[in-house]
């Protein structure tokens, strides 16, 4: 069988899996429904209770916008690199509707409702953690075609492969035996982080020996995605979105921090790096 087909059917089975085998852990610290909409913006429509609507427009703008770069690249353009980034991004765009969905959006329907305390995660954000570590491996492909000679290049995708399937099992065995730091966003981010340091890595060797644009754009890619995580974490422990909050009324999270750089990330990927 094709092993493009058996990794899709594996894709498959992992997300029908987090269906199966739904996470009971609860939020940290525990919280009732009520006391949940009592910290945070919300609207109703219907029966349906919208979280953080703000939050909610600003992350599917970054998944839309993702979504249509990822799709022009992928099927408007001719070189395998552009393909490759095309689908990158349309993994990424894919992955930041679902983490939208829950994180905010419906969060509060799909942890709270006919709950007596919250739960800590969903499907949707499960899915956006698995979605999101395919993305970042076709990146892996993406930056090797144009750093690497080809017998490194198999090496290292070889790696970058086998980097995912490990962190996929890890996810799911954190699914069906709920151990809480696998399926958190800050294990993924150190399990990935390697990647992104070996992206680095290869574009700053590949600039000093030719001093080419396509490196040189690159290494901005990186430092910038460092940054805006830095960005997010000192926002997000700084205590600050509580105070506006809490003072002013003026709800602006550490997630809304990171989705709008990451809209400017995106943004210059397309139009810079895709002209070299």
């Amino acid at each position: 069988m094709n092993k493009k087909i058996i990794a899709l059917i594996g894709i498959v089975v992992i997300l029908v899996l987090f269906a199966v085998f739904p996470v009971s852990i609860l939020a940290d610290p525990m919280v009732t429904p009520c006391y949940y909409l009592s910290n945070i913006p919300y609207l109703e429509i219907g029966n349906i209770t919208i979280i953080t609507p703000s939050s909610t427009i600003i992350v599917y703008l970054l998944g839309i916008i993702t979504l249509l770069f990822g799709i022009k690249l992928a099927f408007k353009e001719e070189n395998e690199t552009k393909k490759l980034w095309g689908l990158t991004l349309i993994l990424w765009g894919i992955g930041t509707l679902l983490a939208g969905t829950s994180y905010q959006g419906l969060g509060y329907e799909l942890k709270c409702e006919d709950q007596v305390y919250c739960l800590f995660t969903s499907w949707f954000e499960l899915s956006y953690l698995l979605v999101t570590a395919i993305s970042i491996t076709f990146m892996a492909y993406a930056v090797s075609i144009e750093a690497l000679n080809e017998t490194t290049r198999k090496l290292y995708l070889k790696v970058a492969t086998i980097g995912l399937v490990l962190y996929s099992l890890s996810l799911l065995f954190g699914v069906i035996v709920e151990i809480k730091f696998l399926i958190t966003y800050e294990y993924f981010l150190l399990f990935f982080l390697p990647y992104f340091i070996s992206f680095f890595m290869m574009n700053l060797k590949g600039y000093k020996k030719s001093k080419n644009k396509l490196d040189r754009g690159l290494i901005i890619v990186w430092l910038s995605m460092l940054l805006i995580n830095i960005i997010y974490f000192i926002y997000f422990f700084s205590g600050l979105p509580e105070y506006l909050y809490e003072t002013y009324a003026f709800f602006f999270s550490a997630n809304d921090i990171l989705h709008l750089g990451l809209i400017g990330w995106m943004v210059y990927i397309f139009m810079v790096i895709r002209k070299v």
